[in-house]
């Protein structure tokens, strides 16, 4: 299994029991079976611990813990487990001031960066983002029940545009484009205005709001 957990989307008073389970009764509201933990489901295969620089501190020290290891108590337990769990982690943070700063541990830190990967942002992988666009152009469009492509210019456009927000931008963009547009070819008009007003074509029409057209 592959098991994703985004630690800046868990509530902190919830993130402990999310990654290490909890037996029953270990707290109000708790299942009356207890529930595995994320650690748990992921044995035997891998735990993808997504913006891990959101981790709270509390929660930093049990998961030094179990990295030492391998083994995990359920809150409310007393049952030692041991787990075989490759963990992978991933953040946009700068991990070494965020340690100088102390709001990151130092020990979880250089335990966790065994193997450093570095992904490159978008706008430094430029042969990508033909093959993103056409995907998520076919994907949105798949689920409207359409066919949409996109014309030369919005192609140029695109390819020149920098992506601030990376591969999720992208992704809104390409939805954007998918459902504004009223005909099977997505052209310049269909694309927000940072990115159109990048191209020449259009630098002229994207300021041209048809006053017959209300907001």
């Amino acid at each position: 299994p592959l098991i994703r957990i985004n630690c800046g989307a868990i509530p902190e008073t919830l993130i402990e029991s999310e990654l290490f389970g909890y037996e029953a009764g270990a707290f109000t509201g708790a299942q009356a079976s207890g529930k595995p933990g994320s650690l748990e489901i992921a044995n035997g295969g891998s735990l993808f611990l997504d913006e891990i620089a959101e981790l709270p501190l509390s929660a930093q020290v049990k998961l030094l813990r179990f990295l030492e290891d391998g083994r995990l108590i359920r809150l409310g337990g007393s049952k030692v487990r041991t787990i075989d769990a490759r963990i992978l982690a991933a953040t946009h943070r700068n991990l070494k001031d965020m340690v100088a700063k102390g709001t990151f541990r130092h020990d979880l830190y250089y335990r966790l960066n065994v193997i450093p990967l570095h992904i490159p942002a978008l706008r430094e992988r430029e042969d990508c983002i033909p093959p993103l666009l056409r995907h998520y152009v076919n994907y949105f469009a798949d689920i409207i029940g359409t066919q949409k492509r996109l014309s030369r210019n919005a192609l140029d456009a695109l390819l020149v545009y920098s992506y601030p927000g990376n591969v999720r931008e992208l992704i809104n963009i390409c939805e954007r484009a998918v459902v504004m547009s009223e005909t099977e070819v997505v052209d310049l008009a269909d694309l927000p205005r940072d990115v159109a007003v990048r191209s020449p074509e259009l630098f002229i029409e994207a300021d041209d709001w048809p006053a017959e057209m209300t907001l």
